[in-house]
């Protein structure tokens, strides 16, 4: 299974506090579809630490235990397998449902920020994961510019290059592939390269607001299909269950604006949009409102909502719609049009000086897919 199959979010590119924290934190994260279909357990670690006054180094490392089973094609003589029937299948045949899967993914990232003179940041950094089909490496770079010497406005410029290397299962030693293993298989190692850029300003409108805005741009190039997924074609004629195929290449570009707003002295509120759009014509809204509560000294609550909306890629049809000739086909949700809402509330408590626990509950729909419900809890220790 590859958990990171699509675009990666630009997480580095957010402007930096000027006053960092000695830190360790350890969490924890359970994510279930309410169908049962999907199980993820997902442990963390992160360490931050100040070296002097201009440099910070920040490690973190996390381990996802995926479980569960991926709606897809497949021939219902050989069972719930992802195995590529070999030639032509009878329609009575055809079924559309789930393939069981599990998977791991094991990821370490670093970053270290250079604080100059005039309290500019660089920020370089690098992540490796690896999952039992996928493993990639990523280098990022940022730089944050104050433009006054109040630091009430900031520019930020950041960029990351990400080398992908993809392993897929070929049946019979040719260009039909998918996910079994043994001595009929061989593996083809495939690549994708993922180069993100983006510009930021931020600006400090007054003591209790803020205002931030990016632009991004996203290029992808290389294998961008999935080798788990299946599409039927010449489904009333001579029907054959085949591999999907993407294109090998996706340009992206979007912006982003981030209003922060102190309501009162203990209520404080965050709004964001994001606008995405793609030469696969898929364009996608995001909508997040986020707020806190100062409940008191040693607790504070939060709640988020977060609405997304996507139009469906030109080369996709649904799962009761085949195809024929077509060099690019996919029944790939993720690339189908659908709107999903995320509701989440956390919960901040200070045992001690050093020492915060949180804990947080949410909830994730996409109407007529998929509900789930994923909780999360942790302790962070200052030093």
């Amino acid at each position: 299974m590859q958990l990171k199959i699509s675009t990666i979010a630009c997480a580095f590119l957010a402007t930096t506090t000027l006053f960092a924290q000695d830190y360790i934190s350890v969490q924890y994260m359970s994510f279930y579809e309410d169908s049962g279909r999907t199980t993820i357990h997902t442990p963390s670690f992160e360490i931050n630490k100040d070296f002097g006054a201009d440099y910070t180094l920040n490690i973190s490392a996390v381990h996802d235990s995926v479980s569960g089973a991926s709606p897809t094609f497949y021939d219902a003589t050989s069972g719930a397998s992802a195995t590529l029937p070999d030639g032509h299948t009878y329609t009575s045949d055809i079924v559309y449902g789930n393939i069981p899967y599990e998977d791991d993914r094991k990821a370490i990232s670093l970053n270290l920020t250079k604080r100059f003179l005039s309290r500019d940041e660089l920020i370089v950094g690098y992540s490796y994961s690896d999952e039992n089909d996928y493993r990639s490496n990523e280098l990022s770079a940022q730089y944050l510019h104050y433009l006054d010497s109040s630091k009430n406005r900031s520019l930020s410029i950041g960029a990351s290059y990400q080398k992908n290397d993809v392993s897929i299962y070929c049946f019979m030693g040719t260009l039909d592939c998918d996910s079994i293993s043994g001595a009929s298989s061989k593996v083809k190692k495939r690549d994708l390269d993922v180069i993100n850029f983006e510009v930021g300003y931020t600006q400090i409108l007054d003591k209790n607001s803020m205002l931030k805005g990016s632009l991004f741009m996203i290029n992808e190039d290389g294998y961008l299909s999935n080798p788990y997924m299946r599409i039927v074609r010449n489904f009333s004629t001579s029907p054959i269950i085949a591999p999907e195929q993407k294109p090998d290449k996706r340009s992206a570009y979007g912006v982003t604006l981030e209003y922060t707003k102190a309501l009162t002295q203990n209520l404080s509120s965050i709004i964001s949009y994001r606008f995405y759009d793609d030469d696969w014509d898929i364009t996608s809204h995001t909508i997040d409102l986020r707020a806190n509560y100062e409940w008191s000294k040693r607790t504070t609550l939060g709640v988020d909502f977060r609405a997304y909306t996507q139009s469906k890629a030109k080369f996709y049809s649904a799962k009761k719609v085949f195809f024929t000739d077509q060099k690019y086909a996919s029944s790939d949700r993720r690339v189908s049009d659908f709107d999903s809402f995320n509701y989440a509330f956390t919960i901040k408590h200070k045992i001690s000086k050093k020492i915060t626990l949180n804990t947080g509950v949410g909830y994730y729909e996409q109407p007529d897919y998929f509900d789930a419900t994923y909780i999360n809890f942790g302790l962070k220790y200052g030093f």
